[in-house]
């Protein structure tokens, strides 16, 4: 689908990515002289500046490039790698809305020269991939979106740098498939999704990919663990649980040399295929979307396939404690007590509290791996997203290596994470009158109640460990110009930058 030129190829779409300041670089001035100076006369008119995501499509009456897609990038001082991203998106949409199956894009020379070659060809075919994806199969075929066939990128790059390059776009088409893995278990709906099913995701995952172990484990095998947290929130559904397991390993598990064990990062993902609230029920209208709970599970497979398939010499574990959340007459009940893998009790105030408790006996099991360090990606509390709206995902770690490694893997992906607090005023929120803790918080708990859910997993760690609440911005219910509507794939680039490096 992707290709590398260095120079412009013919297209049905060609699009040329441009700054506020109309200096015009010499392919698109060749593409201008080529089509009687349509790109000036764009600018000379107004009728494209430049500005941030504007769009204007033009048409050269040319039969081997029909159409030209002028659009902003912006001033040229704020570009950053979001925003070349969400621009690149934006104008493969566009072109794919006029029925373009071969696209051209040129990636700029201040892009290269900001980012450097490798990174912005890479991080272009990321937004490309992650743009030309739809979830539209349950559509009548004449509505769906028209697939591209070829996308190839063009620029100033060295004639010399054609291996790396080429290697550049298919990392990043690595990257943008598994980000569109990760969206399309999220997309794919709760009558389909269910534990079993993403076990066996899980599984036919494996058998594509050697280096990938799976083991899952039901109801039987999770009792005799412990795990009462877990099968206490699937009590309430006829579908029955699942505790999925992954192991990639990029390295020997132990160092010869120095007789050493090598430590896995551990990752762990919250599984909730549907969540209805339990007997705590949600409200109508919140119930809309609750197939996305299980993101969390779904980004870990994601980043496990990008890094089976791009051979990263690290070693990842997997966790995803997977069930639904459902209010039959079997369902667990506020003050009922659960107690988890490890031995500490918890008090149900709240049903609609679940992935916190699928999670204490995740983040137990992770201790049996003695991990380097654990991370959880979890839709875990509508107060993250009081907090800090649609577009940045909650963190939260008291390592502050981690938290600083995170940010800055975040960054060079242009994904957004925001650090939140962790302190004894959250952890001192769930202590319980009648267990070792409450699994809602007391007191009101509408006050800081991301930071008291972290709290109440962080009981459960004894390792380096960070909590990632992304039920922010893990998907869009409308869509924006540059992703679909639907699941967003967060997160899944961004780790896979911070396990790599």
């Amino acid at each position: 689908m992707f290709k590398l030129s260095f120079s412009v190829t013919p297209a049905d779409c060609v699009i040329l990515p441009m700054f506020e300041e109309a200096d015009l670089e010499p392919a698109v001035k060749s593409l201008d002289a080529e089509h009687n100076g349509i790109i000036q006369t764009a600018f000379e008119t107004e009728d494209f500046s430049g500005k941030k995501m504007q769009i204007s499509l033009l048409y050269t009456h040319n039969k081997q490039s029909p159409r030209l897609l002028l659009t902003g990038l912006g001033p040229k001082k704020e570009l950053t790698v979001r925003r070349f991203k969400q621009v690149i998106g934006a104008a493969i949409i566009a072109a794919q809305s006029k029925k373009a199956q071969k696209i051209s894009v040129l990636i700029p020379k201040e892009v290269i020269t900001a980012f450097d070659p490798t990174r912005a060809i890479s991080q272009a075919t990321v937004a490309a991939t992650v743009a030309a994806y739809s979830f539209d199969e349950y559509k009548q075929k004449d509505t769906r979106v028209s697939e591209v066939t070829s996308i190839t990128f063009f620029g100033a790059f060295e004639s010399d740098a054609k291996k790396i390059l080429e290697r550049a776009v298919a990392e990043g088409k690595i990257i943008g498939e598994a980000i569109n893995y990760t969206r399309h278990l999220g997309n794919v709906p709760p009558t389909i999704m269910t534990p079993a099913y993403l076990a066996q995701s899980a599984i036919d995952l494996a058998q594509k990919h050697p280096n990938i172990k799976v083991k899952v484990l039901s109801r039987p095998e999770m009792k005799k663990l412990g795990m009462g947290c877990l099968l206490g929130v699937a009590q309430g559904s006829a579908k029955e649980p699942k505790f999925i397991i992954l192991e990639y390993f990029g390295l020997p598990q132990a160092d010869s040399k120095n007789n050493k064990k090598t430590k896995p990062i551990v990752l762990a993902g919250k599984g909730i295929t549907y969540d209805s609230g339990g007997l705590s029920i949600k409200p109508s209208n919140y119930m809309n979307d609750m197939k996305f709970d299980m993101l969390g599970a779904a980004s870990v497979l994601g980043v496990i396939l990008a890094l089976a398939e791009l051979k990263i010499k690290k070693n990842v574990v997997g966790l995803l404690p997977s069930c639904e959340n459902m209010p039959d007459g079997d369902a667990y009940r506020p003050d009922d007590i659960l107690v988890a893998m490890d031995g500490t009790s918890v008090h149900i105030t709240n049903t609609d509290a679940e992935g916190r408790l699928i999670l204490a006996d995740a983040l137990c099991y992770a201790a049996k791996y003695e991990p380097k360090e654990v991370i959880d990606l979890a839709t875990l509390t509508g107060h993250c997203r009081v907090a800090l709206g649609m577009d940045r995902s909650g963190l939260f770690t008291t390592e502050e290596k981690m938290a600083e490694k995170l940010l800055v893997a975040s960054g060079e992906v242009g994904e957004q994470l925001w650090r939140l607090p962790l302190g004894e005023e959250f952890t001192e929120g769930n202590k319980s009158e009648v267990a070792d803790i409450d699994n809602s918080g007391v007191g009101d708990n509408r006050l800081a109640g991301a930071s008291v859910a972290a709290a109440f997993l962080q009981y459960f760690v004894k390792y380096p460990w960070a909590h990632i609440d992304m039920s922010c911005c893990y998907y869009t219910p409308k869509g924006r110009p540059w992703i679909r509507a639907g699941a967003n794939g967060f997160g899944v680039e961004t780790l896979v930058e911070y396990i790599r490096n």
